[in-house]
């Protein structure tokens, strides 16, 4: 019964593991700061809420999740949580930033340290961390080279290739086409993305080497505040059938 809990907070240290590796490099391709939104944004709080078509007014609420992050003056995420429909916090992360560079991550489950990421070195192009999860550590090394819009990068741990990412960008810096690939597992993942005018995602599709299907989603915003990020917004699978709605309140420095 426990294990749910570490499998997801795993999972979570692979998309932060994926998230330094893409942005704390001197050169190629950087994250957005302020996770991408207008303005010198603080605090963002993402709730999770089931389509209106699906809210049968038995339940007490309509929200399934929610999820907080606090970002620096520089725009570096420093401290995220992921929390039920009550609020109560499920797993928590922090990460320290210098100059740009995550130099240490914690990641929480309740009030379990389950997973740590430290950096031992770093140049323009390569970063070395030191790997913890779930008492087991290892080295692990990031590799990155660019090309004009092509940006690539190559995680090795303990010696062995375990991922490499290839993101091709548009000419303001989203990313249009992120392809991974586990040399070590077979698994690839092929995600396109599709903006409007103001470069928010209007359409995702994913296919994944482990599903037959490519998975949809189309993105419709429905409400903006004054310096131009979206508070509310509803997502569709490939057949228009609503899956959820987004409602994000903003603080900013």
């Amino acid at each position: 019964m426990k294990s749910g809990p570490i499998i997801r907070y795993c999972v979570i240290l692979a998309v932060l593991v994926m998230a330094i590796v893409m942005s704390s490099c001197g050169s190629g391709y950087q994250d957005m700061p302020f996770g991408g939104m207008k303005g010198r944004v603080q605090k963002l709080t993402v709730i999770h809420k089931e389509p209106e078509m699906w809210h049968t007014g038995k339940k007490s609420t309509d929200v399934m999740s929610i999820e907080a992050s606090a970002y620096d003056i520089n725009g570096n995420e420093i401290c995220s949580a992921q929390m039920d429909s009550a609020g109560r916090v499920l797993g928590e992360a922090e990460s320290l930033f210098e100059k740009g560079v995550c130099i240490r991550s914690t990641q929480k489950s309740g009030k379990r340290v389950i997973a740590r990421l430290n950096l031992l070195s770093h140049t323009k192009h390569t970063l070395e961390y030191k790997k913890e999860v779930l008492g087991k550590s290892v080295r692990m090394v990031v590799k990155k080279s660019s090309f004009g819009r092509r940006h690539k990068s190559v995680v090795i741990e303990d010696g062995n290739t375990v991922t490499i990412s290839v993101i091709r960008t548009d000419r303001n810096g989203y990313p249009v086409k992120i392809k991974e690939v586990q040399p070590q597992t077979g698994f690839e993942a092929l995600q396109l993305n599709v903006y409007d005018d103001d470069h928010n995602l209007i359409e995702k599709r994913v296919k994944t080497s482990d599903e037959e299907k490519e998975e949809i989603i189309y993105i419709k915003y429905s409400d903006f505040d004054e310096k131009g990020n979206w508070r509310e917004a509803r997502t569709f699978n490939r057949n228009g059938f609503p899956v959820e709605v987004l409602v994000r309140e903003i603080e900013y420095w």
